[in-house]
């Protein structure tokens, strides 16, 4: 752990860092969980911490949530005023600024808490979605969470279109579903075309982002 390292190692390392990114002509960064908990977000497998610790992941499953949407409603009401205010940390605003100085190419986020791009970052791949907005199931419609999120607050649960009264679903990807395929096609052609991928608070336990890093080799 970096906090137990020698001050000297530590700037050593830090250095040959600084020089590796500088070194490269493509980097990508891979983001997950860890790097928003430093926002007051909770990350998944922490113990006594981790959201998994305190929730059934049913709940988060795209079967749950067809059987009763309101289920995942009346939990959400209880985290989404954690996310809304959570603000980006340093980490986030560094990699806006490695990209806006065009030395990282792009973000590639397990995350949907939509910090990167308040921190200023212009090319993220949320290859899991985003919590800040959700679509009707039936027609389509998009709405902003914080829309939704108000309804459920004033006792619509679960909260339907307003255009067709179809359920309206967060646009994360749920447990059983597959990834948004344009983010994932962008984030292979992004890795496959670097020459330095930062990965950055995820234990790449989850597939397939987990394969980046393969990828990101095989390409040299």
């Amino acid at each position: 752990m970096l906090e137990q390292t020698p001050r000297s190692d530590l700037e050593s390392i830090i250095g040959k860092f600084i020089d590796l990114i500088l070194s490269s002509s493509g980097v990508v960064a891979l983001t997950g969980a860890g790097i928003s908990t430093e926002s007051g977000i909770p990350d998944y497998r922490s113990p006594e911490t981790g959201l998994w610790e305190r929730m059934d992941q049913s709940i988060v499953s795209l079967e749950g949530f067809l059987r009763d949407p309101s289920r995942y409603y009346s939990y959400a009401l209880e985290l989404y005023p954690l996310r809304r205010t959570a603000k980006p940390n340093d980490a986030h605003y560094l990699l806006a600024k490695l990209e806006k100085r065009k030395i990282l190419k792009g973000v590639i986020t397990q995350n949907i808490d939509g910090l990167h791009q308040e921190a200023g970052s212009i090319s993220v791949y949320e290859i899991h979605g985003s919590l800040r907005r959700a679509v009707c199931l039936a027609c389509a419609t998009v709405y902003s969470m914080d829309e939704i999120m108000f309804k459920v607050s004033e006792g619509e649960n679960p909260p339907l279109c307003e255009k067709c009264k179809g359920v309206v679903k967060p646009d994360a990807v749920f447990f059983g579903e597959a990834l948004p395929q344009d983010a994932w096609e962008k984030s292979i052609n992004l890795v496959g075309n670097s020459d330095l991928l930062l990965v950055i608070g995820s234990s790449l336990q989850v597939y397939p982002a987990n394969i980046l890093p393969d990828i990101a080799l095989k390409a040299g």
